[in-house]
């Protein structure tokens, strides 16, 4: 029933323009009853409710494989010229999608939107819906991939997959975020993007904005976008878009006396854009982030925070990412003192990202390469892959204020001549879509014993180094300043696993003696714990009952005497 590899790979080229943020001028849910799931071991189908992660259900909590939803719907009364997509949030990991047996198309990525035209699909009265979710890892076909990643003084030959693992949180197959129709005119919008600049000695801010337009019909059409932002009126000139193509349209202005946002102070402003039929609006920020030797400055204020890193999870939902979710889960966050983080290793839900915006939290956004061997980051299909999901995940993310940085991996092998590649030529792909962010990777290697001076590992190529520390703090970040003087050094994961009841004071004394040793240190702008929460995982030394046990937070969202000692000593003036 999969396609051939071709088929997906001309299916994939054509998934590329169309994974976006979704607008329409009208949305009709596919969510929630109606739909049936099985796999290829199942007895007969048994009826779900979408969002769905398999892993959650009863007799599927371990089950790596495929597995099949369905369900009927009706088609909706289109007026003429309109036309309508079928909209996916995310589906975990490689989505097959067939309507009324034509096959749509394949998406890998399990954590970015993509979506269909199916206007010339539909049948009057009743549609026929299937998808095909996969949940199995590869070494360099699906990314998160099987991990091959480890130190020098290990010998496997080039390219050997001995000791692949897989990823350390759950692989939660399944149509994971919402579903949806979207119903629009011909020509919609595809995308935009805001740029809001500010120059700090005026205070005046530089506002840009591109539009991306589609005309999925079949003759051209004029168009004359209209909008707003901080409210002043944006107008783009008429513009003839032809049949099934794309124009990219740029507007720019100035914002006199600019609130800016902050941690401190997260203002945000409404942006819109209109045509005939669609709508797009989102909130902005405007804000300064850079680098400054050994420092890093918002709005022209030092940075030195604390965070978490939090697995996308819910107990009873899994990898659902609903606003309740997330608001839960943010707001006991916030509550701690976790206000910068390198939150996860893939693209996150858009409502945690909205909850970040509102609460002045900041965001290093991680896409794909979790622990990459070498001779996987030579593959050619790979980094293919890859830069599809980091350029989908940009598109969908780039509008937050709370996004400082783009993260182009985790624990990569960072100290041979393939991770210093990958991140000189990931550095210049992600800075070509979007150049108005830090870029950064979290080095696991940096006190590898092949790594002699800061030209033998990859951070080199980093605005700001990232590390991921375990124990014997002081002596590793000093050793990472050694290698890298000039440059801020941030902590992306740190902590200590075990002690599985609410009282945990190893935890403590670990995560005490790590902070004393950021606060210590003036070129050192922070550190995420490694976790908030314990998580579920299929990852080898699992306790067995599938609970890692790394969290301030019990799995079911029990506060440790951690929680309480990390409110004290995350406490930091806010910038």
């Amino acid at each position: 029933m999969k396609p051939p590899a071709s088929k997906r790979l001309l299916i994939f080229a054509l998934l590329l323009c169309a994974c976006l943020p979704a607008c329409a001028s009208q949305r009709i849910d596919l969510d929630g009853a109606g739909w049936t799931f099985k796999t290829a071991t199942s007895d007969g189908p048994v009826a779900v409710s979408v969002p769905s992660s398999w892993l959650t259900m009863d007799g599927y909590r371990s089950f790596i494989g495929d597995g099949m939803y369905d369900r009927d719907f009706q088609s909706p009364t289109l007026q003429p010229g309109q036309i309508i997509r079928l909209h996916f949030d995310a589906v975990y990991d490689v989505a097959n999608v067939w309507l009324n047996g034509h096959f749509l198309g394949t998406h890998d990525g399990g954590y970015t939107p993509f979506e269909f035209d199916v206007t010339k699909l539909l049948v009057p009265g009743t549609n026929h819906l299937t998808v095909e979710a996969s949940n199995v890892p590869t070494l360099t076909t699906t990314i998160p991939t099987l991990a091959t990643s480890h130190g020098s003084q290990r010998s496997d030959n080039f390219g050997s997959a001995s000791n692949a693992t897989i990823v350390g949180w759950m692989p939660y197959g399944g149509i994971v975020r919402p579903v949806s129709l979207l119903i629009t005119d011909a020509v919609y919008i595809r995308n935009v993007k805001v740029d809001a600049q500010p120059d700090l000695t005026t205070g005046t801010a530089t506002l840009k904005v591109q539009l991306w337009l589609h005309n999925g019909g079949a003759t051209a059409i004029d168009s004359a976008p209209q909008g707003s932002i901080a409210g002043i009126t944006i107008s783009f000139p008429p513009t003839h878009v032809a049949a099934g193509s794309d124009v990219v349209l740029h507007w720019s202005s100035s914002l006199s006396r600019a609130h800016l946002w902050s941690v401190k102070d997260p203002f945000l402003y409404q942006a819109s854009v209109q045509v005939p039929g669609d709508q797009w609006s989102s909130s902005i920020g405007v804000r300064d982030i850079r680098v400054q030797g050994t420092q890093l400055l918002l709005n022209g204020t030092p940075v030195h925070l604390f965070g978490a890193n939090r697995v996308s999870e819910d107990p009873k939902e899994g990898l659902r990412e609903s606003p309740a979710i997330i608001d839960r889960d943010l707001s006991d966050m916030l509550a701690d003192n976790m206000r910068m983080m390198r939150i996860a290793h893939y693209p996150q839900a858009p409502d945690l990202l909205d909850f970040a915006d509102k609460h002045g939290m900041l965001i290093i956004a991680e896409a794909g390469n979790w622990d990459l061997g070498a001779w996987q980051m030579a593959d050619s299909g790979l980094r293919a892959l890859w830069k599809q999901q980091m350029q989908e995940m940009m598109r969908e993310d780039w509008n937050h204020p709370s996004v400082i940085a783009w993260s182009v991996g985790n624990e990569y092998e960072s100290y041979t001549p393939q991770g210093l590649a990958w991140t000189r030529d990931m550095r210049a792909y992600t800075l070509k879509v979007d150049p108005t962010r830090l870029i950064t990777f979290a080095s696991r290697f940096t006190s590898d014993p092949a790594v002699k001076t800061g030209k033998d590992e990859a951070s080199q190529y980093s605005d700001f180094v990232s590390i991921n520390i375990y124990g014997n703090y002081a002596q590793r970040f000093d050793h990472a300043h050694e290698l890298y003087p000039d440059k801020p050094i941030f902590v992306t994961e740190f902590g200590k696993m075990g002690e599985p009841g609410l009282e945990d004071p190893l935890r403590i004394q670990d995560i005490s003696e790590a902070v004393a040793a950021v606060k210590a240190r003036p070129w050192m702008i922070g550190a995420s714990l490694w976790t908030w929460a314990d998580y579920r995982s299929l990852f080898h030394g699992t306790p067995p009952n599938g609970i890692r046990n790394w969290g301030v937070v019990t799995f079911d969202r029990q506060h440790r005497d951690s929680w309480s000692a990390v409110q004290k000593l995350f406490k930091t003036d806010l910038p």
